[in-house]
C-alpha cells in the first residue's frame, strides 16, 4: 500500500457514503455503523513460471515462430509418426492383377482456428525425418520441453502464408514430399515386406517427422489439426489394366496421435522478462509496473493484499461486506493477430506458493472465473472482473504463516491449448486506465 496513514486519512474523505449512520442493538449497547468504499487499496502483482505443459493428448499440434514486444521469441515444432499404409494384394505384390505407376507423394496439414502473431507474413516451413522413435515418459506424456533427436538437414522445406478468411484453398497445407520416399514405400507394398505389417515394425524404418519454422522467420505460431484424419502423408498412384480403365488412386498414412507433440521454446533476452526463470518469480515493479500471464509457455501472475489488516483501523470493527477486483489489459499489448484470452480463472495460492485446486468459497465448489468484458468501440473499458468477497473475509485478521495469495491464470481451455497472453498493469501503472483495481466495500461500528 502506499502510505497507509495517509491512505486512511484519504479514505475518510474520498470513499462513497451509501447510507448515513445507523444504530444496531436497540437494547444492548449502541453501535454506529457507516458504510464505506475503499478505492485506492494497491494489490502487489508478480509474473511466475510454471512447470512445462503436456502437449500429448491436444487435439492441435503447433508449429511457427513468432517476435512479441512482451513475451520475446516464441517457437514451435512438432513431432509425430505415421500408422503403416493399408494396400491392396490385387494391386500390389505377386497376386496384383494391375499395373502401378507412382505419381506423387505429399504431407496434408489441416489449418486449426487457432494462431498467434502476424499471418499476413510469409512463412517456412522445414519438415525433418526424425533419428529416434518417439517415446512417451513413464507418465505416457510428452511437454513442451521435449524434443526428439532429427536430421541436420531438413528433408523438405516450404514456404506458405497462412490462408486468409474465403481464400480459395483455406482449410489444409499441402507440401510435396521426395518421389523417392513415395517410390521407396511403393517397392515395400510390391515386396509385401514385414515393415509394412504393423505399426512397431513400420517406425523402426520411418520413424516420423518433426515440423519447424525457419530460423530467421518472424510471422505467426500456427496450429493445425491433429485427428484420425490428418496431419497424413498421401500416396497417389495409378492402376493400369486387369481389364478396367486406368484409374487414379491414392493410400493415406495416417499419424500415431497418442505420442505427437509440440516443443514450444521461448527466448526473453531482449524483453523485461529476461530474468525470470521458476525460482525467481519478478515483481511488477521490476517489469515495468507490468505483469504477464501465457499459456502454454506457463507464465502466470501471483496477487498479494499485504496491507489488508491496515483497514481494521477504520474502527473498532470492520466487516468487508463486498469486494471486486478489476483486471485490466495494457492497451497495446493485444490485437487481432495476439487476441486477449476469453476468460481467466482464480485460484488460492498457499503459503508455500502451491496452487489450491479449489477457490475457496463456500458458495462454489469450483475456480472462480472471469469473462472478458471487451469495449470494442474506445477499447478503453476492457477488463475481466472477480468477486473476491469471501477470500477477503477470509484473509482479514490473519498474519504471518496463516496468509494466503491468489494465483490468476488463464483458464484450463485455453492454458493448456494456446499461447493466448495478456498484459496487466499494476497498481502505479502510468497509465490508469490500465491499472488494476480492487474495491472493497466495508461496514465500519465505532462504539459509542
Amino acid at each position: 500500500m502506499k502510505c497507509l496513514s495517509y491512505f486512511l486519512c484519504c479514505t475518510l474523505f474520498l470513499v462513497s457514503c451509501i447510507s448515513d449512520d445507523f444504530t444496531v442493538g436497540d437494547n444492548l449497547v449502541s453501535v454506529k455503523g457507516r458504510n464505506m468504499i475503499i478505492e485506492d487499496y494497491t494489490v502487489e502483482l508478480e509474473t511466475h513460471l510454471g512447470d512445462s505443459s503436456v502437449t500429448t493428448g491436444l487435439a492441435r499440434i503447433f508449429e511457427g515462430k513468432y517476435h512479441s514486444p512482451d513475451f520475446g521469441i516464441i517457437a514451435a515444432h512438432s513431432y509425430f509418426d505415421f500408422n503403416p499404409p493399408g494396400y491392396s494384394q490385387s494391386e500390389f505384390g505377386s497376386d496384383a492383377i494391375v499395373t502401378v505407376k507412382f505419381d506423387s507423394i505429399s504431407l496434408i496439414l489441416r489449418y486449426d482456428d487457432f494462431s498467434y502473431g502476424d499471418t499476413t507474413q510469409l512463412q517456412t516451413l522445414h519438415i525433418y525425418k526424425l533419428k529416434q522413435t518417439i517415446e512417451l515418459d513413464e507418465k505416457s506424456q510428452l511437454y513442451t520441453t521435449s524434443s526428439v533427436a532429427a536430421d541436420t538437414d531438413p528433408w523438405v522445406t516450404c514456404q506458405f502464408y497462412r490462408p486468409q478468411e474465403h481464400w480459395e484453398n483455406d482449410t489444409t497445407l499441402e507440401i510435396r514430399l521426395p518421389d523417392e520416399f513415395g517410390l521407396e514405400l511403393v517397392d515395400l507394398m510390391q515386396a509385401q515386406s514385414d515393415l509394412l505389417e504393423t505399426y512397431v515394425n513400420f517406425r523402426t524404418y520411418f520413424k516420423g517427422i518433426k515440423l519447424s519454422p525457419g530460423t530467421d522467420d518472424n510471422a505467426a505460431v500456427n496450429s493445425f489439426v491433429l485427428n484420425s484424419e490428418y496431419p497424413v502423408i498421401r500416396l497417389h498412384y495409378t492402376t493400369i489394366g486387369g481389364g478396367v480403365a486406368t484409374e487414379e488412386n491414392k493410400i493415406d498414412m495416417t499419424v500415431n496421435t497418442s505420442v505427437a507433440f509440440s516443443q514450444i521454446g521461448t527466448d526473453r533476452s531482449n524483453t523485461v522478462l529476461q530474468s525470470l526463470s521458476s525460482n525467481n518469480p519478478l515483481p511488477s515493479t521490476e517489469t515495468g509496473n507490468k505483469v504477464h500471464l501465457q499459456g502454454l509457455t506457463g507464465l502466470y501472475t501471483k496477487l498479494s493484499f499485504p496491507d489488508l489488516n491496515e483497514i481494521l483501523k477504520l474502527g473498532k470493527q470492520v466487516i468487508i461486506s463486498s469486494a471486486i477486483l478489476y483486471v485490466y489489459p495494457v492497451s497495446g499489448t493485444y490485437s487481432g493477430f495476439t487476441p486477449l484470452p476469453a476468460n481467466l480463472s482464480l485460484n488460492y495460492l498457499d503459503e508455500n506458493g502451491k496452487a489450491i485446486d479449489i477457490y475457496v468459497d463456500p458458495s462454489t465448489i469450483t475456480v472462480q472465473s472471469g469473462t472478458l468484458v471487451e469495449d470494442n468501440i474506445y477499447g478503453r473499458n476492457t477488463y475481466y472482473a472477480f468477486d473476491v468477497t469471501s477470500y477477503l473475509q477470509y484473509e482479514l485478521g490473519l498474519i504471518g504463516m496463516y496468509k494466503s495469495s491468489l494465483q490468476l491464470y488463464l483458464d484450463d481451455t485455453e492454458k493448456n491449448n494456446t499461447l493466448k497472453s495478456l498484459v496487466l498493469g499494476d497498481s502505479s501503472f502510468p497509465n490508469d486506465e490500465n491499472r488494476i483495481k480492487l474495491i472493497i466495500y466495508v461496514v465500519v461500528y465505532d462504539n459509542e
